[in-house]
């Protein structure tokens, strides 16, 4: 295993601040917790260079201009942008000598960390753009808050607010493309027949010629934009109705299964099975209202 390697230069105005905490074996085994939290105004020297920290890492530029370099290509940091990265791979990042700059940063692990970085991966980009600095700024402001007055409610308060900066992050790499909705009008009218028609038989050459897209760039988008290709986009349809008469309805398994649009009732309980980790029946045995 690589040991641990860092550099640094600690060069930051007297008015900086940094927060080191150490999270109590609850937070460890329960929370998302802080591991270090800070906002500094950097100096000319300002760097640092490292690896295998068990750490994720969010820096947030206010002002000024950063250089990061991570998994072999470089970045030039501008306000409004904040950089995600995983502290295990090796990153070097730096003040513009120029123009100094000027950063909200946090150093956090726990619970759910990992998940959360890689589905922001996908992204394929540790960088991501902010409209202005409303949101992302304030949340960290909260954590350092949080950590210069310590109680028992530390912790769970800190817990919550990184959650609210994951989500936060998590959604600026998916922003909307124009104003009204999320999703743009092609995607909108597809998901808007899938959801009339998820009962039916739907080929993807049917869907696509009707939308005059290319099949590729329709899974590609329906991917991107509700995080389903279009075959589990119907399947989700298919096991959220089913669900419904589960729960409000005296269908037998048969006969749901071909409401819903499954021919044969056995892949029916596979599928659903799968998705929801208890059979049809275990599922109506737990939450059918009288």
């Amino acid at each position: 295993m690589d040991k641990y390697v860092e550099r640094a230069s600690y060069d930051w105005t007297e008015d900086s601040v940094r927060l080191i905490t150490t999270p109590s074996q609850m937070a460890k085994s329960t929370f998302y917790y802080v591991q270090e939290v800070g906002h500094f105004q950097t100096q000319p020297g300002y760097f640092t260079e490292r690896q295998q920290l068990h750490s994720y890492l969010l820096v947030y530029t206010l002002s000024g201009s950063g250089h990061l370099h991570y998994q072999g290509k470089s970045y030039v940091l501008s306000p409004h942008q904040a950089f995600f990265i995983d502290c295990r791979e090796y990153q070097f990042y730096k003040t513009d000598e120029a123009c100094l700059w000027e950063i909200l940063w946090v150093h956090f692990d726990g619970s759910n960390s990992r998940g959360y970085y890689e589905q922001f991966a996908k992204h394929g980009s540790p960088v991501v753009s902010f409209e202005s600095d409303q949101g992302m700024p304030d949340l960290i402001r909260q954590l350092i808050h949080i950590h210069h007055y310590q109680d028992v409610r530390t912790e769970a308060l800190a817990s919550k607010v990184l959650v609210e900066l994951l989500t936060h992050l998590l959604l600026a790499t998916n922003p909307p493309e124009h104003a009204g909705t999320f999703l743009p009008p092609v995607i909108e009218n597809i998901v808007r027949e899938l959801d009339r028609r998820f009962q039916e038989k739907i080929s993807l050459d049917e869907l696509a010629k009707q939308h005059a897209v290319s099949k590729f760039h329709l899974v590609r988008l329906l991917k991107k934009y509700t995080g389903y290709a279009p075959n589990e986009y119907i399947i989700h349809r298919r096991i959220t109705y089913a669900k419904e008469l589960l729960t409000y309805s005296d269908l037998t398994v048969a006969a749901i299964a071909f409401e819903v649009g499954i021919d044969h009732v056995s892949h029916f309980i596979d599928l659903f099975k799968k998705r929801v980790d208890m059979t049809p029946l275990a599922y109506r045995k737990r939450w059918q209202r009288p």
